[in-house]
């Protein structure tokens, strides 16, 4: 296998991406460009790390996960024609066990979030429209099955012998994440007047400087790819 088979090197996976960073079908667009294997990796790690900071479940990325897991299937692919034995094969794996270590933890800390927001992340859904939504269409199955499930199991095990526990009061059982919980930052351009207080002080984020300051504060930045969580 040459070394163009590697992961970082900088041939476009079978994929575009638009300006703005996100997942787009395969077509002849101006406002479109290639991306490549280490580009993806890169996006991934980034949106790792943020999810794992950040309190609420953010949009995900199941069309960068598809690019990736494709990439991964044509290095195994090349692999085959590799010995076991070669230096390259060994390294080549290693590798591929890095990136399936970080989509798993990625996707893992999603499935954590759902598991523990069931009901919030739901109702928030419900309320967002369909280009907005931060559920896949597997996520928001699972979501829906596990909300379900874990009712039919309360009602079963506890709340049938409980005659005061009316279904009116099901909204205080809803678990929220904690929005205003700190949160370290590192901004990815300049960022003026950013509001960090109660009393509306501003203040302007230098690039690459960095900064503890509550999530709800920065919670679009992150969705506008100005900041990153660390």
């Amino acid at each position: 296998m040459s070394e163009e088979d590697n992961l970082h090197d900088n041939s476009p996976v079978t994929g575009l991406i638009d300006t703005e960073g996100n997942a787009d079908e395969i077509e002849a667009d101006d406002d479109l460009e290639e991306i490549t294997a280490q580009k993806v990796l890169e996006f991934l790690e980034t949106a790792w790390t943020n999810e794992m900071g950040a309190p609420e479940i953010l949009m995900h990325q199941s069309e960068m996960i598809e690019l990736m897991m494709g990439q991964i299937a044509h290095m195994e692919e090349n692999m085959k024609d590799l010995n076991k034995s070669d230096f390259r094969y060994v390294a080549h794996q290693m590798e591929l066990e890095r990136i399936r270590y970080i989509m798993v933890s990625y996707l893992r800390c999603r499935l954590q979030k759902i598991e523990n927001f069931t009901k919030h992340i739901l109702d928030q859904e419900s309320t967002r429209e369909t280009n907005e939504k931060r559920l896949s269409p597997e996520e928001t199955k699972f979501a829906q099955e596990y909300y379900e499930n874990t009712e039919t199991y309360f009602q079963k095990v506890a709340l049938q012998y409980m005659p005061n526990m009316q279904r009116s009061e099901a909204d205080q059982r809803i678990v929220r994440p904690n929005l205003m919980s700190h949160v370290f930052i590192k901004a990815k351009v300049s960022v003026p007047s950013v509001v960090v207080g109660v009393d509306d002080e501003e203040v302007d984020l230098a690039a690459n400087s960095q900064h503890i300051i509550p999530y709800q504060l920065i919670a679009d930045l992150i969705q506008k790819d100005q900041v990153k969580l660390i």
